[in-house]
């Protein structure tokens, strides 16, 4: 390459570019979209959004668009450069375009392998003729080959790149590296607008580049070396202003969305699916009869966090109205990380999609590294996930991207825990063993039930070629019950979720280990509810009804500092088997911290019974339902229940909350709440209070010897009285609930709010 060549980056490869973009970002816009979202239809719903908010929907458009054109244009300069170090002068626009498809192939296959999940929608919902080719990829392809070839793709650009630079030293060949340099850079980073005025530049440029002195080149690449070292940089510095306080252990409350009790220590073919967390047993009290107070995670973790009961601070579903998810962290109902705080404690929070919840409300937690949710995110991701041939750069499964798009981390198929584990290693490696608390949260367990490769393969059936092959994603307006095959297909993916979980878990135990930090640690693994998977008759999912063991019954361990008093237990001296309730960790840790209790909490602290087996005295726990968020379906609770409209006639788009969808009125609220299901329960009996147009029914059950909730023993059994005063007296204490005949009648939040 001479002084007097052509530019390396002409205007017409940024017209190809361009053009290419254009053609593609229409072509899929008008033939991969759908508005069905984890089986529901919400094409109304977004019907309406975007002729209320459609200067959203256009800015969104523009950013995926924009994304898209940094990408092409990134990858065509690459090729262009890669011909022109070959000495091809002028190459044709067709053998640019085939080149830059043949990569973006390569890429797609690599991408679809690691996550066939993310476009089970194309194949199975839009397009299922094109399902074979999925099968395919995944069951003879492994994704280390198009990787490979990718790979030696960038090899041959920069074997060229440095051969040239090696052989003239021209200008050229240093203003090459430097752009490779920076589209590298930019792409980990996923700054693609700064990259198009980047290309806006050099474009206005031309070959200015040529008066630039070599010197010149040279400090700047250097420069853009110290920016990739930057992050590392960052955090060694950053490390040095912390410090260990006695006292003050740091504090990991590990999770999973949907993580069952019985799951914990589940063998198949004579092997364990949790290897990791049973290790992770032998040094921690493990209280075997846990139950969440709701089984949907929004109210769940606020029970979790402040103590209190749903019905107490009326987050009591996922789209809570601005006055009820700003009573959250407020004086009546600070949270853990509030506490904590106040004695020296930083707070952070980890998630993927079902994470969301954590940036909604004040949780108190110092920063947050997880997903938003709200219309104009769910816009953006809808958009994204059209895109079909740009989806693998913005997931990340081509060379460090996939942070272009903070949105997709908030897309439920994306069950890769990689990029969540990184994060955690980050703040531990910073933070160090100073006063800090990290609550991860994983969503991999959570329905579609979403392992990245090679989990999704570990339990299921290699043999079956149906639509649950990959994931499965719940449809609340569908009673039809699949058929055995494809009940085992379901199962063997949750499984193979947990087995990915325990994965991460053993990951971040490790880790901590490695650091010289477990053994000083508090770490906790819980999870906010279970899943129902077909036993009986209580379908798939968690938050529609409270029969069984397997929705609210969730595992909940506790590792204390091993200089701790209460590490001192030995092995077999760390099982509970008293029922206990996720409404305990904050009397727990004000006890431990020897923080005054600033109201009554309904739970209990557990370190008077560490050491012990059960509780001295008979000990009930509450739970209810969360919201219905269909109103068909021939399940026995939509039989049961109170009818109330289905999610999307419930609820709006509030601009003035960064558009989160809420439900406001306040009559649907009311009937929202008087509708719930609720329960209460000891390590025997179960009594479950279902409020129906025809009166109030209520179920008692067994828990042990009818663990699926088969057969009713209300209302002659003599544990059938008591129990229902109890549920009654809760309700009525933490509710301030009124009883009208049988009914349970809520407060208002109106009067509620007035005490606040």
């Amino acid at each position: 390459m001479g002084p007097n060549q052509a530019p390396l980056f002409p205007i017409r490869i940024f017209k190809i570019s361009f053009y290419h973009s254009v053609f593609f970002y229409l072509f899929f816009l008008l033939f991969n979209t759908s508005f069905t979202i984890m089986g529901v239809d919400v094409g109304d719903f977004l019907k309406q959004y975007l002729g209320a908010f459609f200067g959203v929907y256009l800015s969104t458009t523009v950013k995926v668009f924009s994304v898209s054109l940094f990408l092409h244009t990134t990858l065509f300069t690459l090729v262009h450069l890669i011909f022109s170090f070959l000495n091809k002068q002028k190459i044709s626009w067709y053998v640019l375009v085939g080149s830059v498809l043949g990569i973006e192939f390569l890429a797609l296959s690599e991408s679809m392998i690691r996550f066939p999940q993310i476009y089970g929608e194309f194949f199975f919902f839009r397009y299922p003729s094109f399902a074979p080719l999925l099968y395919f990829l995944t069951d003879h392809i492994p994704p280390i080959l198009p990787s490979m070839v990718l790979i030696l793709a960038l090899g041959i650009l920069f074997g060229l790149l440095f051969r040239q630079t090696y052989l003239y030293k021209t200008k050229e060949s240093f203003f090459a590296i430097l752009h490779v340099l920076v589209l590298g850079f930019l792409h980990i980073h996923g700054l693609y607008f700064f990259g198009l005025v980047y290309f806006a530049f050099i474009l206005w440029q031309g070959k200015r580049y040529q008066n630039v002195h070599i010197k010149t080149y040279g400090l700047g690449f250097v420069f853009l070396l110290f920016l990739y070292l930057i992050p590392s940089i960052w955090t060694s510095i950053s490390s040095l202003r912390y410090s260990k306080q006695l006292g003050k252990p740091p504090i990991y409350i590990l999770s999973a969305d949907s993580l069952r009790y019985d799951k914990i220590g589940f063998q198949i073919n004579g092997s364990s699916i949790t290897p990791n967390i049973d290790l992770f047993k032998r040094d921690a009290f493990q209280f075997h009869d846990h139950h969440t107070t709701i089984p949907r995670t929004f109210p769940s973790w606020t029970d979790t966090l402040t103590g209190k009961y749903a019905m107490d601070h009326k987050v009591r579903d996922m789209f809570p109205s601005p006055e009820e998810k700003q009573r959250i962290g407020s004086s009546s109902f600070p949270t853990i990380q509030q506490f904590l705080n106040k004695i020296g404690y930083e707070n952070y929070a980890i998630g993927s999609f079902a994470a969301d919840i954590f940036p909604r409300a004040n949780f108190g937690f110092d920063s947050v590294f997880a997903p938003n949710f709200n219309a104009r995110i769910m816009t953006v991701q809808r958009t994204a996930e059209t895109q079909i041939m740009v989806l693998p750069f913005l997931v990340g499964s081509w060379f460090s991207g996939g942070m272009y798009l903070e949105e997709l981390d908030g897309l439920s198929t994306w069950g890769d825990g990689k990029r969540l584990i990184n994060r955690f290693r980050s703040l531990v490696k910073e933070k160090k063993d100073s006063p800090y608390t990290i609550t991860y949260f994983s969503s991999v367990i959570h329905f579609p039930y979403t392992p990245s490769y090679p989990y999704y393969k570990r339990y299921t059936n290699s043999n079956y070629y149906g639509k649950y092959k990959y994931l499965k994603f719940v449809d609340p307006t569908d009673a039809n019950l699949p058929n055995q095959e494809e009940i085992s297909q379901i199962r063997s993916l949750f499984d193979s979720a947990v087995y990915a979980f325990d994965q991460e878990f053993g990951e971040m135990i490790g880790y901590l280990k490695d650091q010289g930090i477990y053994e000083d640690a508090i770490i906790i693994l819980t999870a906010d509810h279970g899943e129902a998977l077909y036993e009986d008759i209580h379908g798939q999912g968690h938050g529609e009804h409270l029969r069984g063991e397997s929705v609210t019954h969730v595992p909940f361990m506790i590792k204390f500092p091993n200089s701790s008093k209460f590490q001192e237990a030995t092995e077999s001296e760390r099982e509970f088997f008293g029922i206990t309730s996720s409404v305990d960790l904050v009397p727990t840790f004000l006890d431990y911290f020897k923080i005054p209790y600033p109201s009554e909490y309904p739970g209990k602290s557990l370190l008077g019974v560490l050491k012990e087996k059960d509780w001295k005295e008979d000990r009930f726990v509450y739970a209810e339902t969360g919201i219905w968020f269909s109103d068909v379906g021939n399940h026995f609770f939509q039989k049961q229940r109170i009818p109330y409209p289905n999610i999307l006639s419930l609820h709006q788009v509030v601009p003035e909350e960064d558009y989160q969808i809420m439900i406001t009125d306040p009559i649907y609220r009311e009937t929202i709440a008087f509708s719930k299901h609720r329960s209460i329960q000891n390590s025997n009996y179960k009594l479950i209070y279902i409020p129906t147009r025809e009166g109030v029914k209520f179920e008692l059950y067994d828990r042990k010897k009818d663990p699926l909730n088969q057969t009713n023993l209300y209302p002659n059994h003599p544990m059938a009285a008591k129990m229902k005063d109890v549920l009654y007296k809760t309700v009525v204490k933490w509710e301030s609930a009124s009883v009208a005949g049988e009914y349970l009648i809520p407060s208002s939040l109106s009067d509620i709010n007035e005490n606040l």
